[in-house]
């Protein structure tokens, strides 16, 4: 499978759109990471534990940060209305995974300070695709993070080396 024309053209916008990319990133200490079961919707979990505990409020998502994007002149309004867009086409794995990859990527590059992450419930390897495959690489190589945010991916890589899905649920650290 290769990546359909929509995703590539995509991924040559973000590439050729500095100034975009620079905006896809969370209030200095306020960066969100989450994960989980696509059943279980870790969004809403997030969405719900937001509403219950005020020191949570202020975390920005990924997708928090997209919808509030606007973009000119292209196929869509925001960056998140774009992404989304994606996961529609083809075969998710090629097109819509890609995508997010590229897009949380770039958030997690972007993240200064204390990260949070939340790990949904029931979660699986399998339902930990964007995380394991890019979220926790990109931020072990970003020198703005926190200390304690390092320690929080050293007990992330260590679950999934040794193929341990059971991560401590809800939030950690932030």
């Amino acid at each position: 499978m290769e990546l359909l024309e929509p995703t590539r053209l995509f991924l040559r916008f973000l590439q050729h759109n500095p100034l975009i990319r620079s905006q896809i990133r969370a209030a200095p200490g306020k960066t969100l990471l989450y994960a989980g079961k696509v059943i279980s919707d870790a969004w809403k979990e997030v969405e719900q534990l937001k509403v219950s505990y005020p020191e949570y409020r202020d975390k920005q998502t990924l997708s928090e940060v997209l919808a509030r994007i606007a973009l000119v002149g292209q196929p869509y309004p925001t960056l998140l209305s774009w992404g989304l867009s994606l996961d529609r086409i083809g075969v998710y794995k090629y097109n819509g995974f890609i995508a997010w990859r590229a897009l949380s990527g770039i958030f997690a590059a972007n993240a200064v300070g204390a990260v949070s992450f939340y790990v949904g419930s029931g979660v699986s390897k399998k339902d930990l695709k964007v995380f394991a495959a890019t979220e926790i690489s990109v931020l072990a190589r970003n020198p703005r993070i926190d200390q304690t945010t390092r320690d929080a991916l050293g007990y992330y890589e260590r679950c999934l080396r040794t193929g341990n899905p059971d991560m401590n649920f809800g939030f950690i650290h932030g």
